[in-house]
């Protein structure tokens, strides 16, 4: 039997401290990781579906469920079996007619515009379901550019090396491990500051950009993380309490120039 790893959260009417229960998962294979390509938008494989579905039930299903909008994470999260508790009701997300009016607003479900995103013609990706997830952009994967959909030895070595030791490096047309960094960090700092159980299926550059912030580690040890798929990295933070009456309202987002202030880890790249 799968395991449950996160607590349905206390529903209280009265203002008190809560917590914020982040469980990262790493999106399930697709072919390209099998033969070492830098990826671009496509299915995951059969046996990363197969995998995906025997682990589902092992995260709460109740949770609120978000994704970049990829084909991997989206057709992961519904082979899980994840439900979203409060869905927004943006056009490429499948909101439930039952879901809670009050989550519909929250800021960091809305989808940027520039989500990497695929339209969901065929009813819902490979298992014609459908998770309720909310499409976060800044979870998407690391952007490689004009490298995307090419395998590591069509790259050359120099290239490859430069990109592997610094951090300010970018493919053509891509982004650095800096400025995946930054684009993290302003989610996690969001994220942060609302209580509740929080599933964000998304890519292993993601996990590790979070890692290194909660612990404090420079970018040069990025590529030392090893996260693989469908492993869960789990974090959690405590949010101030709600303000009583006639008190100015509380910030709970983690502070700008700090965004993993008050994140602590919980287990790193467990599999399901």
């Amino acid at each position: 039997m799968a395991r449950r790893w996160l607590p349905r959260p206390v529903m209280s009417s009265a203002p008190a401290a809560g917590v914020v229960r982040l469980a990262l998962v790493s999106a399930a294979p697709t072919q390209a990781l099998r033969e070492a390509r830098f990826p671009v938008d496509e299915d995951v494989d059969a046996d990363g579906l197969r995998r995906a579905a025997a682990a589902a039930g092992a995260l709460p299903a109740r949770a609120r469920v978000l994704t970049d909008g990829s084909a991997r994470a989206r057709q992961t999260a519904r082979a899980l079996g994840l439900r979203h508790a409060g869905a927004n009701t943006n056009a490429d997300t499948n909101t439930n007619a039952d879901t809670n009016a009050d989550t519909n607003a929250d800021a960091d479900t809305h989808t940027n515009a520039d989500t990497h995103t695929r339209a969901d013609a065929d009813g819902g990706g490979a298992d014609g379901g459908g998770a309720d997830e909310g499409v976060e952009a800044a979870l998407r994967d690391l952007d490689v550019g004009a490298w995307r959909g090419r395998g590591l030895d069509e790259i050359p070595l120099g290239e490859l090396r430069r990109w592997h030791e610094d951090p300010m490096m970018a493919p053509p047309g891509g982004e650095s491990r800096a400025d995946l960094l930054d684009r993290v960090g302003g989610w996690l700092a969001r994220v942060g500051g609302r209580p509740g159980p929080v599933v964000a299926v998304t890519h292993p550059a993601v996990v590790r950009a979070v890692l290194l912030l909660v612990l404090r580690c420079p970018p040069e040890v990025f590529w030392r993380i090893d996260v693989a798929p469908l492993t869960a990295t789990l974090l959690h933070r405590r949010v101030p309490p709600a303000p009583g009456a006639g008190q100015a309202p509380a910030d709970g987002h983690a502070p700008a120039d700090d965004p993993a202030a008050g994140w602590t880890l919980t287990h790193a790249c467990r599999p399901l």
